[in-house]
């Protein structure tokens, strides 16, 4: 029968270390932290709260937030990228109560099938969540309502605004370079293992500057058509 999954692993140059996250159509959070190019054992998985009747959006929440973590901590080389895919190994049994003694077992098995299984090449996490969704026959809770005003915002400031207030973040694409990362709390810029947050007045100096470079850049290529 085999057990459907999302996930993703990141890795850092600088630290030497990858992490691997897997969320099974269960609800269980499987990990792995190691050095780069190994193997490492799986840590303890992250059972869904009980009783939850929606456990699988709330821990595809919590992959958003590690993944976003793990950028912000310098792990920007993507070793797989977010992706869904169907596993031969079948998820071991979730109890009823799956906590204390009732946890979940790291399943090494499962992970190692993800990473023999992933396919190679970009991938984005949400798109990889929305075909997660679809392939194990659930519908994602509606996205929070524009605010009052936002209506006539560019398609696609709308759809990151909507993420921000659900709580995601926004990075830019992993990368051995500079990269950024934007949340509901601020604004940081990141080079290499060093990373620096902006205050609202150099985020607003930003915005201008880059909206001022995009409008020069269609100026100058009008002028040249």
């Amino acid at each position: 029968m085999g057990t459907m999954v999302v996930g993703f692993r990141l890795g850092s140059d600088a630290k030497g270390w990858q992490a691997t996250l897997v969320l099974t159509e269960a609800g269980v959070l499987h990990q792995s932290t190691g050095l780069l190019g190994t193997a490492p054992p799986p840590g303890k998985p992250r059972a869904p709260i009980a009783p939850d009747p929606h456990p699988v959006p709330r821990q595809a929440a919590e992959l958003r937030k590690v993944y976003a973590a793990l950028l912000d901590r310098g792990y920007t080389r993507e070793l797989i990228p977010p992706s869904c895919v169907r596993l031969d190994v079948d998820e071991h049994p979730l109890h009823a109560h799956p906590h204390g003694p009732h946890a979940p077992r790291p399943h090494p098995e499962l992970l190692a099938d993800f990473t023999g299984a992933a396919p190679a090449g970009p991938g984005s996490l949400e798109g990889a969540l929305a075909a997660f969704y679809t392939e194990i026959g659930i519908t994602p809770r509606p996205r929070t309502p524009f605010p009052p005003g936002t209506t006539a915002v560019p398609p696609r400031v709308r759809e990151a605004l909507s993420a921000l207030t659900e709580g995601q973040a926004l990075s830019s694409r992993p990368r051995r370079g500079p990269g950024w990362t934007v949340t509901a709390a601020g604004v940081r810029l990141r080079a290499g293992t060093t990373s620096e947050d902006l205050d609202p007045r150099e985020v607003a100096e930003l915005q201008a500057a880059l909206t001022a470079w995009l409008r020069h850049r269609q100026r100058t290529k009008s002028a040249g058509a």
